[in-house]
């Protein structure tokens, strides 16, 4: 080989190594390219399912206080009639304090207790509240208040009606009188 052609081979790896440098070149900004949209991509998909799970937890708590607020509504639906059946049982009861005759007093006791056994498969339940018991406001209602001598200050003197719960909530309290000393 002369000079001339050594030089000439010399210039054409010299070519050829500058083309596999460029074509090197080219493949890292890809590869950089490719890695910088992979991570982005990831990113997207990480905030994308971050975003998805919590409308799917808030949608689970919204399904889950739906479901409360129909069970509520399911049980106090039925209170506005209730509360007017009980003004019946009042009037039946105080037909059974002032009834004198035995067999009209038995049939009203029997209307009686078949009332009270429809309401209490309804929800229905009566305060249970004596004379000498401690006012509770969350329960009672003082109608009026009386100094008595013989009662602690507060306590419940005399129940004047009686007051009911529909599903342990108080649908009408327990109206007495309550000692102040």
């Amino acid at each position: 080989m002369t000079d001339k052609d050594n030089l000439n081979f010399n210039d054409e790896q010299q070519n050829n190594r500058d083309q596999e440098n460029v074509q090197i070149k080219e493949l890292m900004e890809k590869i950089d390219k490719l890695t910088n949209d992979l991570e982005k991509c990831q990113n997207e998909k990480q905030e994308y399912l971050d975003g998805w799970q919590r409308s799917r937890a808030e949608f689970i708590n919204y399904q889950k206080r739906e479901q409360e607020r129909i069970v509520q509504i399911c049980n106090y639906a039925n209170e506005s009639l209730i509360s007017e059946l009980l003004l019946v049982l009042d009037s039946l009861e105080l037909a059974i304090s002032n009834s004198k005759n035995g067999e009209f007093l038995k049939t009203l006791n029997l209307l009686k207790s078949q009332f009270e056994n429809i309401l209490k498969k309804n929800g229905v339940e009566l305060i249970k509240t004596e004379t000498n018991d401690k006012f509770d406001p969350e329960i009672h209602e003082a109608i009026e208040t009386e100094k008595n001598e013989n009662f602690e200050d507060n306590a419940i003197i005399e129940i004047i009606s009686k007051g009911y719960k529909l599903n342990d909530k108080i649908i009408r309290p327990v109206k007495v009188k309550v000692a102040k000393n």
